[in-house]
């Protein structure tokens, strides 16, 4: 069978994320993550080199606190005159992965270090970005539908397990369940769109 290689990096996460300069204002990067409704922002100069992330959080903390004795004309002066670069976290203190990247290593980096987002990097140049919003559209790809079927023919599943690479254009998945009525399974599966390559029995226990 013809195996072609893409993986999820590759073909799901975001390849044109909203990015900014690091000479922008605090106000512009503000504005881009409230009117694009983001939380990260990588930062990036000619070429598309990346150089640094801006989060919702670096915003926040980045405003004078309520208790800093300044006026409204001189807020508004210090935050227009803050560059992106002064409150950014620069790429030398990012976690960063590669198109290559499998998305169980990305989803663990994430899990392991607390982080929202890691830039996915070709070289030096940023070549999207992946999320949790990703990670969790990976996971309800792969449980989404199979889980209805599952819960209409009232079936539990022991376990499922995905490849990173693609068969013929599509993503196979391995599924694991407990039950003797696994036509039924098959059927409903099939009645979704799912193609189901083969199936295998174990003996009661």
């Amino acid at each position: 069978m013809k195996i072609q290689y893409k993986g999820f990096m590759r073909e799901k996460i975001n390849r044109n994320p909203v990015t900014i300069g690091s000479e922008a204002s605090f106000y512009e990067a503000r504005a881009l993550i409230h009117d694009k409704g983001i939380r990260h922002l990588p930062v990036v100069e000619k070429d598309n080199r990346l150089v640094g992330i801006v989060t919702d959080r670096d915003i926040r903390e980045a405003a004078p606190s309520d208790a800093t004795l300044l006026s409204v004309q001189e807020l508004h002066y210090l935050l227009g005159k803050l560059k992106v670069s002064s409150f950014m976290t620069a790429k030398e203190k990012l976690i960063t992965i590669t198109p290559d990247t499998l998305i169980e290593e990305a989803v663990q980096l994430m899990h392991d270090n607390k982080i929202g987002c890691l830039p996915v990097l070709e070289g030096d140049k940023l070549y999207g970005i992946f999320t949790e919003t990703d990670a969790l559209a990976h996971l309800v790809d792969i449980f989404g539908f199979k889980e209805k079927v599952m819960k209409k023919l009232n079936i539990n599943i022991i376990s499922v397990v995905t490849p990173s690479f693609m068969v013929e254009g599509k993503r196979i998945a391995a599924l694991r369940i407990r039950t003797e009525n696994y036509k039924d399974v098959v059927v409903e599966l099939e009645k979704k769109g799912f193609v189901v390559l083969s199936i295998g029995k174990w003996p009661s226990i």
